[in-house]
């Protein structure tokens, strides 16, 4: 059985800060558990994603993301956002992190 705790989500999120970086893509991660379950949402908001297409961004965080993960914890990853800020900017408020 898999024990869920934020430990994964941040070392993820410190994985995609580092190897984005390495392909010159730099930007703000979040992480934010979904209510009443063990499901987590990770934003990745970029300028730098402007020129990508989102089947490309996708390509990367999941290449990423499975490089990282054990199959039995990604389960636990609902959804990774590829945002430019302004794409974040037009998200209903209610499913974007504050940044800040």
């Amino acid at each position: 059985m898999v024990t869920v705790n934020r430990t994964f989500v941040d070392s993820l999120v410190t994985r995609f800060k580092t190897d984005l970086a390495k392909v010159g893509i730099r930007g703000s991660i979040y992480s934010k558990p979904i209510a009443g379950t063990k499901l987590h949402r990770i934003y990745v908001i970029s300028a730098d994603w402007k020129n990508l297409r989102p089947s490309e961004r996708q390509d990367l965080v999941w290449r990423i993301a499975d490089s990282q993960l054990q199959e039995e914890k990604r389960l636990f990853i609902a959804l990774i956002f590829t945002l430019t800020p302004f794409e974040a900017g037009e998200m209903p408020k209610r499913y974007v992190p504050k940044m800040t």
